[in-house]
């Protein structure tokens, strides 16, 4: 298991890596493939032994080895966070395959629900860790992500349909409809209410995208308790933050970060939090 581990890890550092181009270059609207990793102070190409995930930030202290300028800490943290996140995930999905793993011939019957429930964790989260970096840095969620993930979210569904259980395709169909009306259509209903009350942008559209792309990943109840979480977590931020802007009239706060740190918690306890309310219902 340490093995697989290990290669979790150096697999997460590096979708890290590239996570790290993405929130850099595209909401700049730059090619993600045309040019190689640069020094955006000295402009010069970044060595392959230099450009190491988590490695080479460290060798160097987090400085360009051509020009000697700093590097963000936030190359550092996405690949060593994207890392940490992959390799748990990895022992969280495959670690009750392990009595298994040694026989001969391998159950694929055991290991590819496994496997496609682990590609849906990891695709769900380097989104949504995109997502938050860039909506915190530039008040945008760009749509490439969104429209990407909810394509990918879809295969997975749709190929093995393990990964989000119902009895038949027709079932399952109906519950991603039911997820993208419930998550898509409230927050299109909030952002052209929020916008005619308030006279302004109320909510941005790239959120109502983000609540799109979650139907693949979470069912219409995880859909509305995301929407509930982030309204709790966002007016906490949100004050936090006007609390530090010392006295600023207007403060920008980005709502996909909240949005998307509560996805993450309905995605993998959802089903737990909605079970403890209904037995509070139940109870009185």
């Amino acid at each position: 298991m340490l093995i697989f581990l290990i290669f979790a890890f150096l697999f997460g550092a590096s979708i890290g890596s590239f996570l790290n181009v993405v929130i850099l270059r595209l909401p700049k609207d730059e090619s993600l493939w045309r040019r190689s990793s640069h020094c955006f102070s000295c402009d010069k190409p970044i060595k392959w032994y230099h450009n190491i995930p988590v490695v080479s930030y460290l060798v160097l202290r987090g400085k360009c080895a051509m020009c000697g300028a700093p590097f963000s800490c936030q190359y550092f943290f996405v690949e060593l966070i994207t890392g940490i996140a992959f390799t748990v995930l990895c022992y969280f999905r495959f670690r009750g395959l392990l009595p298994f793993l040694p026989t001969e011939p391998i159950d694929y019957q055991l290991i590819l629900p496994a496997a496609a429930a682990y590609v849906r964790d990891v695709v769900l989260f380097s989104s949504l860790l995109a997502i938050t970096v860039i909506d915190a840095r530039e008040l945008i969620i760009p749509y490439e992500i969104t429209l990407t993930t909810f394509i990918l979210g879809m295969i997975i569904v749709y190929a093995m349909p393990q990964v989000y259980p119902a009895p038949d395709r027709l079932t399952l169909t109906i519950e991603l409809f039911l997820s993208a009306l419930a998550g898509g259509a409230l927050m299109w209903i909030v952002r052209i209410v929020g916008g005619f009350v308030f006279k302004r942008e109320a909510l941005g559209l790239g959120d109502v995208h983000l609540m799109f792309m979650l139907a693949p990943f979470l069912n219409w109840p995880r859909i509305l308790l995301t929407i509930f979480l982030a309204s709790i977590i966002g007016c906490i931020g949100g004050l936090a933050l006007k609390a530090l802007s010392k006295g600023e009239k207007k403060v920008e706060i980005p709502f996909g970060p909240y949005l998307s740190i509560s996805a993450f918690i309905a995605y993998f306890w959802g089903h737990l939090i909605i079970g403890w309310y209904w037995s509070l219902m139940i109870g009185k």
